[in-house]
């Protein structure tokens, strides 16, 4: 389930995206914005898939949002952890996310039922690459929310084990190698929410 949520939360932008625009096209005629507040008022609603398909939206968009918003709160399971060796792949990633999400969707349009079963079809494909390949990180909201993205190896200091992860760190957070940091696994990334020296006195 936590993987379905993740999943869910990285379209955030998309759905977004698409509800601005489908709001836009409904105010212009031929580019034109022709739309007046009375207009906007007297129009019949619910009488088309673009009205469901924006509320279906609005309400993915707000349950994710804040689900994301609880799991990247520091919880009481706290590891530490000693970084090894670590590698940058906020840019990486997002450039992987707008190829992938939002090029091979920027076409569709909430106006027309073909292109919502379109885009829910690609969902459902690119759900299950995400999910069976473990893809949870790449998710933009993470950004937003004033994280970034790692991948590297580092040490459990409960187990010794070493582990090569995706690891989603705090912009405030300087991480570096040969430092030792507390956080929690999330089974497909770890989550690092300070340094270990932060909790002596």
């Amino acid at each position: 389930m936590r993987r379905i949520m993740l999943f869910i939360s990285s379209y955030i932008p998309l759905y977004v995206l698409l509800i601005i625009k489908n709001i836009l096209e409904r105010c212009a005629d031929e580019g034109k914005f022709t739309a007046t507040l009375t207009q906007l008022k007297t129009a019949h609603y619910f009488d088309e898939v673009n009205d469901y398909a924006i509320v279906a939206l609005l309400f993915l968009s707000i349950i994710s949002f804040l689900y994301l918003k609880n799991i990247t709160k520091k919880s009481g399971d706290v590891h530490y952890y000693n970084v090894i060796s670590i590698e940058d792949q906020t840019g990486n990633m997002y450039f992987n996310y707008i190829s992938i999400y939002l090029l091979s969707c920027m076409g569709l349009t909430l106006n027309s039922t073909v292109d919502v079963f379109v885009l829910i079809f690609l969902m459902l494909i690119v759900g299950y690459i995400y999910i069976s390949n473990h893809m949870t990180y790449m998710n933009p909201v993470f950004q937003f929310l004033g994280f970034k993205i790692y991948e590297g190896s580092i040490e459990s200091e409960s187990t010794g084990k070493v582990l090569h992860s995706i690891i989603i760190v705090n912009k405030s957070i300087f991480l570096k190698p040969e430092s030792s940091y507390m956080g929690s696994g999330k089974e497909d990334f770890i989550f690092i929410t300070g340094k270990a020296e932060d909790t002596e006195n």
